[in-house]
């Protein structure tokens, strides 16, 4: 571990370094790494940084929940103390550019906004990729919601290609141009693609309560 930073009371982001500067993860999009404790028990977590944009490191964003074992240990980590890693492991659902659809429409929950943020940054990284992005981001509190600079910063310089929408259930309002509630028919018709002759698509991840309730 050589950096650690709490984002939110309950989120810390932790930089891990490779074994060189030049070395890369070799993450597929999207794709997760398994953190493996003492007791050998594994535990999935997304990167919020993609090859092309993190050579000789990656990050990981880490929701610390009490009791949870694995989180709290990252939670406890310090600057040059070792974690163990395997992966990293792809997903059903690989993102390239040939391949996807020319509109993907996304909802996340929590922490599960971190596999969708890669898709983000390797269709934005790329110039030759004209995918249009639509994120719906459902967060408890205004002060909980994950990588909100990141994804504004994002929707700020490629307004025609990518959009985000926060969505907050409690603690009084959502960010301008959000919605304060919860995600329903009405929020996801306005802000996800429909389906179109030139192809569309939906990615989904966040907790099973949330996908229970879509």
């Amino acid at each position: 571990l050589t950096e650690k930073q709490w984002v939110t009371p309950s989120a810390v982001r932790l930089r891990f370094a490779l074994p060189s500067a030049e070395h890369v993860l070799g993450l597929p999009i999207p794709g997760h790494v398994m953190v493996i404790d003492d007791a050998q028990i594994y535990r999935p977590y997304s990167p919020v940084t993609v090859d092309s944009q993190a050579a000789g490191y990656f990050e990981l964003l880490v929701r610390h929940y009490p009791g949870g074992e694995i989180s709290t240990r990252l939670a406890k980590m310090s600057p040059g103390e070792r974690a163990h890693f395997r992966g990293p492991v792809g997903n059903a659902f690989e993102y390239t550019a040939s391949a996807a659809p020319r509109r993907i429409g996304m909802v996340a929950g929590g922490t599960g906004v971190t596999p969708l943020w890669q898709v983000v940054q390797a269709a934005l990284a790329d110039e030759e990729d004209r995918t249009r992005l639509s994120l719906v981001y459902a967060s408890r509190r205004a002060d909980d919601i994950l990588l909100r600079d990141e994804l504004e910063r994002a929707a700020a310089a490629h307004p025609d290609r990518f959009s985000v929408c926060f969505v907050v259930s409690e603690g009084g309002g959502a960010p301008a141009g959000g919605v304060a509630g919860r995600i329903d028919a009405a929020v996801l018709q306005r802000h996800l693609p429909q389906p179109s002759e030139d192809g569309s698509g939906v990615l989904v991840c966040g907790p099973d309560s949330m996908l229970r309730a879509l």
